[in-house]
Order: structure tokens, then C-alpha cells, then sequence
């Protein structure tokens, strides 16, 4: 009794943190860039005295993430809206000043100069953070990640910087709580390229995404009525062995 109490708690605890990812993911469907978010399971044991403990079998809840499937691209006609080319990914600095990485590329200028992604997050040249002088009238991102700016219509394009594009190992690849990637020793890519005027989708699917939502409920629901089951398994046994005594 006390093990099917534990394999239905057990069981409670992964629906719960899949119910969390899978909701995470439909949040983030319409997030340019978003690499949704899976989940995985593996198996631990409590050990007593170096012998494992079956009754007490404990799986473990992980996330990896979906980083191999790219997102749908999409025609938006912005100068500024980027799709990172293949493996590559855009270099931001997150908040204490440092490089992470993003796939996010609705990039847009502030009132200082800065380019930013959609999330406010400063986009990096090879030389650090781009800022754009005031006074531009267009402003738009080659193929090869060069921005340009140009004085008005009748002027010609002069380069500002060009975005710090890396390709790490996908394995090497580690998510933040802030959201943003990160890979040890990235070095900026030369090969590196974007489609300028289009933006990359989240790869996370709304409809499958509500889907999965009903699917982890019933599995949920399933695992409560194990408890029940256990708790009128264990009164039943109960009442048996007041019988007994009696």
C-alpha cells in the first residue's frame, strides 16, 4: 500500500511540472524565437546502508529543450527584423552585462541609440553593444549581419557594426531563468548569416501545445484516482483486521 501511495505521489509531481512546461511553451508560441521547452524523465533510488531502496523508486523531472527544430520563418519587410541562418545565434547582453545567446530577431533602435531585441535586451557587435548615432533616417541589416545607417533617401549606406553571431555546440547549449542561452567559449562566426525583412517563429506549436494541456489533465486525473484507490485499499484492509480483532 505504502509503495502505490508513493508511485501515485511520485506520478502527481511529474504531471504537475509537465503541466508547467507545457503551459510555459503556450505562453511563449507567438515569442519570436522561442525554442520550446520537453519533458524528460529519469530514474533515482533512495539508497539505505548501500542497497537501494525499489519501494522508494523516484523519477526525476528534467527540460531539455527542442533546439534542432527551427522555428517557421516569416515575411515581415522591417529592415530591422532578422532570421538567424541555420545553427547561428544572436549575442545580447543580459542583465548584469554579460553575453548570452537568443534566436529572437524583432531588433528595433531606442531613443539612446541602442539596438534592442523585442524583450529590451542590447544586441551586441563584434565590439560590444551597438549604438547608433542620432540623425540616421534608415537604418537595416544586411545579409551578413551589417548594420547600416544612412543619412536620408539620397545618401549613401554607411556601416555601423556588425552583430556578434556565433554557432556554439547545440550540446553545449544551457538555458538561464532569465530565458537566454548560454554556451562556454563562443567566438563570433564569420560564416554566420541572416535573412534580413523575416522574422523566425517559436517552434512551439499552439495547437499541439493544447493538445499535450488535455492529455497531462487526464493524466493527472488518473494518477488522483490511484490515491483514491490506495486510500479505499487501505480502509478496506483496515476493516478487516478490526474484524479479526474483534
Amino acid at each position: 500500500m505504502d509503495r502505490l501511495i508513493h508511485t501515485a505521489l511520485t506520478g502527481l509531481q511529474r504531471a504537475a511540472e509537465a503541466q508547467a512546461v507545457n503551459a510555459h511553451n503556450l505562453a511563449n508560441s507567438q515569442t519570436p524565437g522561442f525554442r520550446r521547452e520537453m519533458v524528460a524523465l529519469s530514474a533515482g533510488w533512495l539508497v539505505a546502508d548501500g542497497v537501494a531502496l525499489s519501494a522508494r523508486v523516484q523519477s526525476g523531472g528534467e527540460s531539455p529543450h527542442d533546439l534542432l527544430r527551427p522555428g517557421r520563418q516569416e515575411l515581415t519587410g522591417n529592415p530591422l527584423d532578422i532570421a538567424l541562418e541555420g545553427d547561428a545565434w544572436l549575442a545580447v547582453a543580459d542583465e548584469t552585462g554579460g553575453e548570452a545567446l537568443t534566436r529572437r530577431g524583432d531588433l528595433r533602435i531606442d531613443g539612446s541609440g541602442r539596438l534592442l531585441t523585442g524583450d529590451g535586451r542590447p544586441v551586441l557587435g563584434e565590439d560590444g553593444p551597438i549604438l547608433i548615432a542620432a540623425g540616421f533616417a534608415t537604418a537595416r541589416i544586411d545579409r551578413s549581419g551589417v548594420v547600416q545607417v544612412r543619412a536620408g533617401t539620397d545618401a549613401p549606406f554607411v556601416t555601423v557594426a556588425r552583430l556578434r553571431l556565433v554557432t556554439p555546440d547545440p550540446a553545449e547549449l544551457a538555458r538561464g531563468t532569465d530565458g537566454l542561452f548560454r554556451a562556454p567559449g563562443t567566438a563570433p562566426d564569420p560564416d554566420a548569416g541572416v535573412v534580413p525583412g523575416t522574422l523566425e517563429r517559436s517552434n512551439a506549436e499552439p495547437v499541439a501545445a493544447l493538445v499535450e494541456m488535455i492529455e497531462l489533465s487526464r493524466r493527472f486525473e488518473l494518477q488522483t484516482r490511484l490515491l483514491t484507490t490506495a486510500r479505499e485499499l487501505d480502509a478496506g484492509t483496515s476493516a478487516l483486521m478490526r474484524m479479526e480483532t474483534s
